[in-house]
């Protein structure tokens, strides 16, 4: 049987039938005119009654809770009964909603791009929590504000007009200078448009890093060259030149030649390291052989100009002993060059709670506090004259940074202007061989 024909039956059970059958029974035994009397009033209790389980329906209407009146009873009851379930699925499918919503919003909240969705006439109608930081649009302050009264930015509200799909539009954070945002518009059917704004700080800081690197190495590479070129004129152009001239020129024009194979040997180093997360290969590393060898080259480089120190006090080091040579002649020969003669340069290997360090001390000249943090940087140099009479490339200490990541190391520097630096380059300890 059907539902309604169920409730059907119910009411005439409930309902019709008991008033019938009174009311028969009233006219066989009493008379017709009796019976028709008992099923007036009948009727009309039955009437009364369901006006009243209707009144307390309608009062439950106005405030309906989980659970059924208990004073509504009769044929209505299975009204209410139904009623009430139907309402219990719809409200438990208002809180699934409602929860589902609410994790869609956190959601969309995790998202790092800004979000910002705008009617036909660009008035603001929900964003998510990054578009506050992108663009300083903040739920429910600015609901239903127009965008191009909160972003201000020239061109903006012309871009909204008209968007281009394959350029974005870029954005200055209001709040952090330095910040950079791009701007993409995507239809939501007729009436909506969905923003979306992606950081590309990062982006143009590696960009403008490149074209910085790029520029840099036109730089030094185009005064070798043109001391190279202006020699090669010279020797075609100038019968007279006598045998020392010759010689004199072309001493230089190697010393040039030199330079820029050093730059291309560097740039190629450097290129390799960042193109690769750990060394090739590793080995045991016997450190008083590696200081041995750095000291030979020292004293080959300073000829005789510094005093030289040399102390090991510590075990073998687990790691490439290539890029490891690599990296401490970088300090070593850096020393050397930013040293006057007569100075000191001590260099040391020792074991510092539990770390392995490498150590380069000079009585140099020193370098200012405020250029220590962009030391490692490419091509960055305190003083450009002076780094440049010195022969060296700009990229030494970029390439031990990279060898020092890659052997999981820290480069720390300390350094005071007039009396001198001190490089040290700390090594996890389980990197340091046991000793047995």
């Amino acid at each position: 049987m059907t539902p309604r024909r169920q409730w059907l039956a119910t009411a005439v059970l409930t309902g019709v039938l008991p008033v019938l059958a009174t009311a028969v029974l009233a006219g066989l035994t009493l008379g017709a005119d009796w019976g028709w009397a008992v099923a007036a009033l009948g009727w009309l209790f039955v009437i009364l009654v369901q006006l009243r389980e209707l009144s307390n329906l309608a009062a439950w209407l106005d405030a309906p809770d989980s659970r059924e009146p208990a004073n509504v009873r009769g044929f209505c009851s299975e009204l209410v009964r139904r009623l009430g379930r139907r309402l219990r699925d719809d409200s438990r499918k208002l809180a699934q909603a409602e929860a589902g919503l609410h994790s869609f919003r956190e959601a969309m909240d995790a998202v790092p791009d800004g979000l910002v969705i705008i009617d036909t006439q660009h008035r603001i109608q929900w964003s998510n929590r990054a578009a506050a930081v992108h663009l300083g649009i903040c739920l429910p302050r600015d609901g239903g504000a127009i965008i191009e009264q909160l972003v201000r930015a020239p061109g903006f509200a012309e871009y909204l007009g008209n968007p281009d799909v394959n350029a974005p539009f870029v954005v200055q954070s209001p709040a952090v200078r330095t910040r950079y945002y791009a701007v993409r518009v995507v239809s939501l059917g007729e009436h909506s448009q969905l923003l979306v704004s992606l950081d590309i700080s990062d982006a143009r800081r590696v960009e403008s890093m490149r074209s910085t690197f790029v520029a840099n190495v036109s730089h030094e590479l185009r005064t070798p060259l043109t001391v190279v070129s202006g020699f090669l004129e010279h020797f075609a152009d100038d019968d007279t030149m006598t045998a020392e001239q010759r010689q004199h020129f072309t001493r230089l024009m190697s010393d040039q030649t030199t330079r820029m194979l050093s730059l291309v040997d560097d740039l190629l180093t450097l290129s390799r390291l960042e193109s690769e997360d750990a060394p090739a290969s590793e080995e045991e590393v016997e450190m008083d052989d590696l200081l041995a060898q750095l000291l030979a080259e020292a004293h080959s480089l300073s000829e005789g100009r510094h005093r030289l120190e040399l102390i090991c006090d510590g075990q073998a080091l687990q790691g490439n002993r290539k890029e490891l040579h690599s990296a401490f002649g970088n300090l070593v020969s850096n020393a050397i060059r930013y040293t006057p003669a007569g100075g000191d340069i001590r260099i040391e290997w020792r074991i510092r709670e539990g770390l392995g360090a490498f150590c380069v001390r000079d009585s140099g000249v020193g370098i200012p506090a405020e250029h220590l943090p962009r030391l490692t940087e490419r091509f960055y140099r305190v003083d450009r004259g002076r780094s440049r009479d010195s022969g060296g490339t700009g990229l030494g200490l970029a390439i031990v940074k990279h060898i020092l990541l890659r052997h999981q190391a820290t480069l720390v520097v300390e350094s005071q202007v007039g009396k001198g630096s001190s490089f040290r380059a700390e090594f996890p300890g389980w990197r340091l061989k046991a000793v047995g």
